[in-house]
């Protein structure tokens, strides 16, 4: 059995099974859902003609799974991880060519281990097709799928303030919730949150999802957040949400949610408002492009699919892994 520092180690099967891969969800209540309307309606999208918009998402694929065993015995389980985000800009209105619009591109591999083991080495390199790949190696004390969405998430935060500071879109699109930083608080990044575990509509007002048409949003509600991650500033995050038709599909399956750090005011969150309630539609997704149809935007779907290239052949990498690590160490 091969060693990593003084501990025997041995993969998964084969066919790894992916970690849970859910994104982290936030303890979340409505403050006030007064805050925009006191009596509530349906509320019609804004147009442009030429808008600037940048999508920015994140992805993350278990290579191996390993099993570390001291010499007592003990267990502890490891994965192999390649973590990846990058951003798609794009001009609405205008063609925009992909070797243009696909840019920040970060991709970081690491070995996830549990805290408390005695590892020397710092990394795990392997050699494919003549490129060289390192796998950082990252201790941490939490569960380690978790762990892999937080890593995740502060990489596609520093894509997004990397790109949004270099071109200033007019909209900021980012794939999932607006996880807390303190240096993003008074940003206006869009969090496009597309599953529903949540309500953030009062009981008395569900009406309203009925009520929707294509392009139409709900008035803005306040909510808290606790902040997922821990660290400096770590406190309570409040934000501003609203829900947008974005597809003819009946009830809540037909919705997006919408949300923005409250630190960016409401003035500005009800322009961002109105104009996410007119744009989204044009990029919602259909059944005969993606099963996760409206809700995963075609922007998305081909940021995801770019990431998917960079981070190389699953399979080369599970051979190499097998081959060099279990002949060599």
């Amino acid at each position: 059995m091969p060693l990593l520092g003084r501990y025997r180690f041995s993969f998964g099967t084969w066919r790894t099974p992916e970690m849970e891969e859910d994104y982290l969800e936030e303890s979340e209540e409505i403050g006030d859902p007064d805050i925009e309307l006191r009596d509530w309606e349906p509320i019609d999208g804004s147009s442009e003609e030429e808008i600037d918009v940048i999508f920015v998402d994140g992805i993350r694929r278990t290579e191996n799974l390993i099993y570390l065993e001291d010499e007592e015995g003990n267990f502890s389980e490891g994965a192999f991880v390649s973590v990846g985000a990058g951003a798609l800009h794009m001009r609405y209105g205008k063609i925009n060519l992909a070797s243009e619009s696909l840019q920040n591109f970060i991709v970081r591999r690491y070995l996830f281990l549990k805290k408390g083991l005695e590892v020397e080495e710092r990394s795990v390199s392997l050699d494919i097709g003549g490129s060289r790949l390192e796998f950082f190696i990252e201790e941490t004390e939490k569960e380690i799928s978790p762990y892999v969405n937080e890593v995740m998430a502060r990489l596609e935060w520093k894509v997004a303030e990397e790109a949004f500071r270099a071109r200033r879109p007019r909209l900021m699109i980012t794939d999932g919730t607006v996880h807390y930083s303190a240096r993003i608080k008074e940003l206006p990044f869009v969090g496009y949150v597309k599953k529903h575990k949540r309500r953030y509509v009062p009981s008395d007002r569900t009406w309203i999802f009925r009520e929707l048409k294509l392009g139409q949003r709900t008035p803005i509600v306040l909510i808290h957040s606790q902040p997922t991650f821990e660290g400096e500033g770590a406190k309570s995050f409040d934000k501003f949400t609203w829900y947008v038709r974005i597809s003819e599909d009946e009830g809540i399956s037909g919705l997006a949610r919408l949300e923005v750090p409250a630190g960016i005011g409401l003035k500005r969150t009800k322009e961002i408002a109105d104009l996410t309630a007119w744009l989204i539609p044009k990029f919602a997704s259909t059944e005969f492009s993606d099963r996760r149809a409206p809700q995963n935007l075609l922007p998305i779907k081909h940021l995801e699919n770019a990431l998917r290239r960079r981070l190389g052949s699953q399979t080369l990498i599970r051979r190499a892994l097998l081959k060099e690590l279990g002949a060599t160490r």
